[in-house]
């Protein structure tokens, strides 16, 4: 599986296109709003562990967390969507990544498990699926979970630091498809996000992000965005610059 290193992330604004799911009215300024009957059980914030591995987080600097929504899973139109989250500084050595689907009867199937070495990465982190996982399938809900392991020959639980988020793909209409065909990068990431397509809205502001480092008006909306109420990730307000590579 291929990790694809987040460079750093922007925020938002509302224009209003459609979407082949049921989707609400959109933004007020960065404020993301999700579908209202769109929710799952989610843990978006590590919790402290025992043992000699330890995370350097500070009243200002978050836990390990999962960028997602209060809701705890984002929609994306994409196959393999990227998937993002923020690493504090810390002491463990290995990340887990587990991808489980979920199936008619409710119970999960876990379709991909991957680890990745520690030293380097950036601390707005993120992994893209690739060909090794099959295309997610619409209307179907995947659980993913980025685990942070001390020691990898020692199996003990309490010395795991994890968290997770939702996915859900969805089908784009044809008029956002050409909505989107038709607009600048930030006009993209407006129209995404007034649609409600977390995922897809975040890799677009990643990828201006990595054009644009000292883009003003990218910090300024990945501000509004993580004090949005539908969002709430107020430590990650200020935008985490990607240190490593």
């Amino acid at each position: 599986m291929t990790s694809l290193y987040s460079r750093s992330l922007s925020r938002m604004l509302a224009i209003v296109v459609g979407l082949s799911v049921a989707l609400p009215a959109g933004l007020a300024g960065a404020n993301f709003t999700p579908p209202s009957n769109l929710g799952r059980p989610g843990n978006r914030e590590g919790a402290a562990t025992r043992g000699a591995c330890k995370v350097q987080a500070s009243e200002t600097e978050p836990d390990l967390t999962a960028i997602v929504p209060v809701s705890n899973i984002g929609l994306t139109t994409a196959t393999r969507p990227t998937l993002y989250w923020y690493l504090p500084s810390n002491n463990y050595q290995e990340i887990q990544f587990s991808l489980y689907q979920t199936k008619e009867d409710n119970t999960e199937a876990l379709i991909y498990d991957t680890q990745l070495p520690l030293a380097g990465r950036p601390r707005l982190d993120s992994l893209t699926l690739d060909g090794k996982v099959a295309p997610l399938i619409e209307g179907v809900d995947y659980r993913w979970v980025v685990s942070l392991i001390c020691n990898p020959n020692d199996p003990d639980p309490s010395q795991v630091r994890y968290v997770e988020g939702w996915v859900r793909r969805v089908t784009a209409s044809p008029g956002l498809s050409e909505s989107l065909k038709a607009a600048t990068p930030l006009q993209q990431f407006e129209i995404l996000a007034e649609n409600g397509l977390w995922y897809d809205a975040l890799t677009t502001l990643v990828e201006f992000q990595q054009k644009q480092p000292t883009s003003s008006e990218a910090a300024a909306k990945w501000s509004e965005l993580m004090n949005a109420q539908s969002v709430r990730l107020n430590r990650l307000s200020q935008q985490p610059q990607a240190t490593g590579g």
